[in-house]
């Protein structure tokens, strides 16, 4: 059993190195053409900007997303973006000072990836130098912006997470130092050589032995290692180290989330004024590890392995703390998809709306939304995903994110920013159409106005399938396409002419609540603006259920 679920690791990830190849290769838009400058740019000239894995961070009055490949876009106001940089090159200024390399100043950190790779006899001229899913925060102990980010060896778990530190939003950065390292073993070569490159002597835990922060002893008697001295990386154990992502508690504590693939998700507290972990904190809490921190969502069979792109926002209003996390595979066939859990407590425990664990070994978590198709839109949004969100200074909940299209291609992809609410239930909902500037109107809307007919897509969390093979021929089959639903004046809700629920508002209220075919979904409704029209407004609705399922209306 064991074997069988390391050849789906490597195979999901290996996946995603492909797809990573292709957005680098992406002829579909100026941005991905242009060759690297090394200069940042202020033209904001693009409506829309190819950043995967968005962070987002508002610095300065100004909306930054972070993501893979060094790439970073921005926005006056979430609407109109633009590309800063774009590209892993050694003219990339955001990381690489002048008269230096990528590779100079990652030194640290791309030893470890080389290790493995030198360690499986890779072509050294195909070694690999990658960047990796950061996440951008203003660290005010430190009076520094912090860049942390991963670099890692497709296919492995061999991977590491460091940071670097700025002045300014936009940079230069400087390499500060690593802080967790996955994919080492405890293996020595036989006759008495050399210990393996993987060696976890090689990474930062030999330095915390040699500082007194751990023992020799106590680390070799972890479960970190398997029995053959390898690392345990298998369903629910031990993470994959990349995706890190950042955020402070209602004390002001800073934490960092992170991890993929393999064991699942972590956290760990950091000491602020360092940004480096802390390790009195972990050693003397229950439920921590010494090292990883504390698992807050394990992988599973049910969802064959995946989970990656851990963010967690905090909004103050009602004390939660919700905990995005994207299943599936990236590939624009493989089904990504954005889940939703929630805790009273920065590290857990986190549960979906049926009251489920993300540590449950299950399919699990409230489906924000899968691959749809409004019929307004001309190609359908497939496998939106690695998301941040964040609640601006007004109030206003967002949610970011990439997504790929039918475009028979696959590689190409944009960004999304979409409007998000919390509902009566306390569960954040994503509105359906593109932000555009609009507000959720406080006072709700009245009968006549939310009365009509309405496009309807229903998206259910059902189990993943990612090792099934599709093609776009088919690609039919995995794309949420509208129902026709009308919502009468007598509360009702009619489908093909025939009953099948009611609905019903809260007075002075954006609340509404479906009946609906069994589920009773509870959600907010907003006028928005349609994406093919800039001068048409509609209303939309997005609700969920307590079974993980969430609903979106469009008025016709």
């Amino acid at each position: 059993m064991k074997k069988i679920v390391l050849c789906v690791v490597v195979l999901l990830v290996v996946g995603v190195g492909v797809f990573f190849a292709a957005e680098l290769r992406s002829p579909k838009t100026e941005a991905m053409q242009r060759e690297t400058t090394g200069e940042v740019s202020s033209r904001l000239d693009a409506v829309r900007t190819s950043v995967h894995d968005p962070s987002i961070l508002k610095a300065d009055g100004k909306y930054y997303i972070f993501g893979s490949h060094i790439a970073v876009g921005r926005s006056d106001d979430l609407i109109a973006w633009g590309e800063l940089i774009a590209g892993v090159s050694d003219q990339n200024t955001l990381l690489v000072p002048q008269g230096k390399t990528l590779r100079e100043v990652l030194a640290e950190p791309l030893a470890w990836t080389d290790a493995y790779q030198k360690r499986e006899k890779y072509d050294d001229e195909k070694w690999e130098t990658n960047v990796w899913a950061p996440c951008v925060i203003y660290n005010e102990a430190m009076g520094k912006y912090c860049y942390y980010a991963c670099s890692s060896v497709f296919g492995t778990p061999s991977s590491v997470i460091w940071f670097a530190t700025a002045d300014r939003v936009e940079g230069p950065y400087t390499y500060e130092k690593s802080l967790v390292y996955s994919g080492f073993d405890k293996r020595e070569n036989l006759l008495g050589r050399p210990k393996l490159p993987t060696h976890y002597a090689f990474t930062n835990i030999s330095d915390l032995i040699e500082a007194g922060v751990f023992t020799k002893e106590e680390v070799e008697a972890q479960n970190w290692f398997a029995e053959n001295g390898g690392y345990n990386f298998t369903y629910g154990q031990y993470p994959n180290c990349i995706d890190p992502a950042l955020f402070y508690d209602a004390d002001g504590r800073l934490w960092m989330t992170y991890g993929s693939y393999s064991g699942g998700i972590y956290i760990m507290p950091l000491i602020a004024e360092t940004g480096m972990p802390d390790y009195a904190y972990m050693r003397n809490t229950e439920g921590y590890d010494m090292y990883f921190g504390k698992q807050i969502a394990k992988t599973n069979e049910e969802t064959n392995g995946s989970g990656e792109g851990p963010y967690i926002t905090y909004d103050k209003a009602n004390g939660y703390y919700y905990f995005y996390l994207t299943y599936g595979g990236l590939g624009a066939l493989d089904r990504y998809q954005i889940r939703v859990y929630r805790s009273k407590s920065p590290d857990g425990d986190y549960t979906d709306a049926a009251g489920n664990s993300a540590l449950k070994m299950q399919n699990t978590g409230l489906l924000l939304f899968g691959n749809y198709q409004f019929a307004e839109n001309q190609n359908a949004y497939l496998s939106g995903g690695h998301s941040s969100s964040f609640v601006d200074d007004d109030g206003k909940m967002y949610q970011i994110y990439h997504t790929r299209f039918n475009d028979g291609e696959g590689g190409y992809f944009e960004n999304r920013v979409h409007l998000m609410a919390v509902n009566t239930d306390g569960w954040p909902v994503m509105l359906p159409l593109t932000y555009n500037g609009e507000t959720i109107a406080k006072e709700g809307y009245t009968a006549e106005e939310i009365c009509g007919a309405y496009e309807w897509i229903l998206h259910t969390p059902e189990v993943l399938k990612t090792d099934t093979v599709y093609s776009w021929e088919n690609v039919g089959e995995i794309i949420r396409t509208p129902v026709d639903i009308v919502l009468t004046k007598d509360g009702t809700v009619t489908k093909n002419g025939k009953t099948c629920g009611n609905w019903s508002v809260t007075a002075g209220t954006p609340y509404i609540t479906l009946t609906v075919e069994g589920g009773v979904y509870r959600g907010v409704l907003c006028e928005q603006t349609r994406e093919n029209d800039a001068q048409s407004k509609t209303l939309t609705f997005a609700a969920c259920a307590d079974n993980n399922t969430t609903v979106w209306g469009v008025k016709k």
